[in-house]
């Protein structure tokens, strides 16, 4: 029986036609398809390559009207929610994504990095400190650059890598093209500037996506905190930007914050222990907002 109500509600899910039939019978296939004996035969693996998230709740949900947001299921893609998720915004600081995907696409993290001369940056630019003429290894900057968001980190690495910012951007751009993700654009390796630097939300998961199939990236996004010392000793310390971390409940990945862009974050937590990817752009509450949505997620969903 559970087989049975299994296959029927993957089949409705992905023909769409999951959200057409009553709560109450919704409800009725996914308890049978959860309560069920299992057939003994059935190899556990077997069953979790079939996992995949079914709506069971008709709980309504609306955010500001003027946010993008998304939740992406990591392991099969499927949208659990969306807003505006495909208008293009300014992302901010969560440009440091595809700067460090770029840049560790293209080096590696046991590297030599002499810091350049490096741009100019206001008093509220969050930056960890770095000299001309220092070096630090280039996995510490990339670091520098996820968890406490610096500026000066992530401008560091495109010099180092291109030798100017046009440069790199244009392989930024090079590179999202490569990957077929489409609706973004980059001007800048650490996201202050807002004019011709944008993404969508849905674009935005998509990076995501890659961010996580890279163990450098996924593990630093998790730090609450980072130091880097130079070959001559001395050692810079920050924290992160993520508050959410200090839940326990997620595990990344990066915030961004411009009066342009508004409050931004994507997120990573688990949901019924599947990973699930959230993506809020423009928001005047980027963590409450997350957890607003993660909350009606673990509702409303069940994987099947």
């Amino acid at each position: 029986m559970k087989t049975i109500a299994l296959t029927v509600a993957l089949i409705l899910q992905v023909t769409g036609l999951w959200s057409h039939l009553p709560a109450e019978k919704r409800a009725r296939l996914a308890d049978a398809a959860i309560t069920s004996p299992q057939p003994a035969a059935r190899p556990v693996a077997a069953i979790s390559t079939l996992a995949l998230p079914v709506r069971i709740g008709n709980e309504p949900l609306k955010f500001n009207q003027t946010t993008s947001i998304l939740a992406l299921d990591r392991a099969s893609g499927t949208q659990l929610y969306a807003q505006n998720e495909a208008q293009k915004r300014p992302i901010a600081s969560i440009t440091k994504v595809v700067t460090t995907l770029v840049v560790l696409s293209r080096h590696q993290p046991s590297e030599l990095v002499k810091i350049p001369t490096l741009p100019s940056y206001g008093p509220e630019d969050d930056i960890i400190g770095l000299v001309p003429g220092e070096t630090y290894r280039l996995g510490d900057l990339v670091k520098a650059a996820l968890i406490p968001s610096a500026n000066d980190a992530a401008d560091a690495l495109a010099l180092y890598d291109s030798g100017s910012i046009p440069g790199f951007t244009a392989k930024m751009n090079a590179k999202a093209s490569d990957w077929g993700i489409t609706d973004t654009h980059f001007a800048s390796p650490s996201g202050l500037q807002d004019t011709g630097n944008y993404a969508s939300a849905a674009a935005l998961a998509k990076f995501g996506l890659l961010a996580l199939e890279n163990p450098f990236i996924r593990e630093a996004v998790k730090q609450t905190n980072t130091s880097l010392t130079s070959t001559n000793g001395r050692t810079l310390s920050r924290t992160t930007t993520n508050d959410l971390l200090s839940t326990s409940k997620f595990y990344g990945i990066k915030t961004g914050y411009t009066l342009a862009a508004g409050e931004c974050f994507m997120g990573l937590t688990q949901i019924n222990g599947h990973d699930v990817i959230t993506v809020v752009l423009g928001s005047s509450d980027r963590f409450g907002n997350t957890q607003t949505l993660v909350t009606w997620i673990g509702r409303n969903y069940q994987w099947l």
